[in-house]
């Protein structure tokens, strides 16, 4: 059929003359479906075509790893409690100040759920206070106003942190004094707190400023959380 079409065009252009869709009924059902199939290609490809999401899992604008933050150590009614974020970024190891602990998932950057224990925590403040539905209540600081961030600032700095995107981490003893700083490309360094300074062996100092949430070290790199 194609052929018999490419020859009546060759012919027809021969002779100069418009050529005249041939009226066969398989030759029109033939072009009915190649044009049904290039119009569905079309629709396809249109820009304003939205994207669906894969399954039913939810979209958060944090993106991956937006509980990172979060890792480390906080306090309730001024005793030690710790949360330990996985490489995901959303499964949690809750555990509280007697030391008990408990799997966990954050829902959305705000919202935190222990299922075992079936409560909630609402984190507010910058991601230093979490409000959790059995009436109690966390915060990275030792006192409630954060009275003790001059005296004891590593405290709060367990964790991830990132530099230029990647992920860094710091380890704080329990003194809130001795620190071990790991950086993106996994080298290890340890040092000590001095104020809101971190002093490194190597000789580099880290500023913490931002309530606890950015440090800006004098080799001119800067870490965030």
């Amino acid at each position: 059929m194609k052929t018999n079409i490419v020859d009546a065009l060759e012919r027809n252009g021969r002779a100069g003359e418009k050529w005249i869709e041939p009226k066969s009924p398989l030759t029109a059902l033939l072009l009915i479906c190649v044009s049904l199939t290039v119009g569905g290609c079309a629709e396809s490809l249109e820009p304003n075509n939205p994207v669906r999401p894969v399954g039913d899992q939810p979209y958060y604008a944090g993106g991956p790893g937006f509980a990172a933050s979060l890792s480390g150590r906080w306090y309730h009614d001024g005793k030690p409690t710790s949360i330990n974020v996985e490489a995901d970024g959303r499964n949690l190891m809750i555990i509280d100040e007697l030391g008990r602990r408990n799997s966990g998932v954050a829902n959305s950057p705000r919202e935190l759920e222990i299922p075992s224990l079936r409560i909630k925590g609402d984190v507010s403040h910058g991601g230093r206070r979490i409000s959790w539905t059995n009436g109690t209540e966390w915060t990275r600081e030792l006192h409630e106003h954060g009275s003790d961030f001059g005296q004891s600032v590593g405290q709060g700095l367990s964790g991830r942190w990132f530099h230029d995107g990647k992920a860094t981490n710091i380890s704080v003893s329990s003194d809130g004094r001795n620190v071990t700083i790991t950086n993106e490309q996994g080298q290890s360094s340890s040092g000590y707190m001095a104020g809101n300074e971190l002093v490194i062996s190597s000789g580099i100092r880290g500023h913490v400023s931002h309530g606890g949430r950015r440090i800006s070290w004098t080799n001119g790199t800067e870490w965030r959380r």
